[in-house]
């Protein structure tokens, strides 16, 4: 079977001393492809050289939506942020990312976040940056894997208005009239391995067509099991809940998923 893990963060440092051996696992367990996002400048330099080492990554330039307003949450209009987040020119990241397109298969991760922060100000200039980042995508014919958390509505409202096409929605947590939002505007939903514990991604998955499905891990988080690391190799766990639900064989779920990633990211 040909797997693939479309949104990975293995640049972290949970990943530090045993890269060469998650790898290894995830060739033996028929992953031909592991697209890594990049979240900030540092990371999506980070990964183009991750993927030099390791062929079997692709790349996705991403600007996570809480480090885009790295300049705003470090000014200390906001202290209470979990993370120090670096501090970096949006416009020019976007430019960089515009001259380096052929290096990748697509942008994300991006979109909204409204988990943190809260005020109107933050979320306006979230929409602001996401908004150019859709545009951008369009112009150089990238898919957008989007992170949407506590801010579906308008996530799927800005891809509607810039009439974004080929578009993923990663982890996507929202309602079920939201889901069918997405299925209905003909984009991807991908699926982690936390579906073996969560029943909202087995409603996801008994909902959208196969045909619109795709597998994510997003290593090191959402692992199959709790309090474990998560890693590539769980695609696995993913393809056999599809497969029950879907009432398909595993080899079934696996080349449509196959073929339709090869038809969204073209590699």
């Amino acid at each position: 079977m040909n797997l693939i893990d479309i949104h990975a963060h293995l640049e972290t440092s949970r990943f530090t001393k045993d890269l060469d051996q998650v790898i290894e696992r995830a060739k033996k367990a028929g992953i031909k492809v592991i697209i890594n996002s990049g979240v900030n400048p540092s990371t999506n330099r980070d990964i183009l050289e991750l993927a030099k080492k390791y062929p079997i990554i692709k790349i996705s330039f991403g600007l996570y939506p809480i480090d885009a307003l790295a300049k705003e949450i470090n000014s200390g209009e906001s202290d209470d942020f979990s993370r120090k987040i670096e501090e970096f020119d949006v416009d020019e990241e976007l430019a960089w990312i515009e001259k380096n397109k052929d290096k990748c298969v697509a942008i994300g991760e991006v979109g909204l976040d409204y988990n943190w922060p809260d005020s109107i100000e933050h979320k306006e200039k979230q929409k602001e940056v996401f908004e150019k980042i859709i545009k951008l995508a369009i112009k150089i014919n990238k898919p957008l894997i989007i992170h949407s958390r506590k801010a579906e509505v308008d996530a799927i409202e800005l891809l509607e208005k810039n009439n974004a096409k080929n578009v993923i929605m990663h982890c996507f947590s929202a309602k079920k009239s939201l889901i069918q939002r997405c299925i209905d505007n003909h984009w991807f939903l991908s699926v982690p391995p936390i579906i073996t514990r969560l029943q909202h991604f087995q409603t996801l998955v008994q909902m959208t067509p196969i045909e619109q499905l795709l597998t994510e891990t997003d290593s090191p988080y959402l692992s199959p099991i709790a309090g474990e690391r998560n890693e590539p190799v769980n695609v696995t766990f993913t393809i056999k809940e599809i497969s029950k639900i879907k009432n398909l064989t595993e080899k079934e779920v696996a080349e449509q998923i196959w073929k339709n990633a090869q038809n969204l990211f073209k590699f």
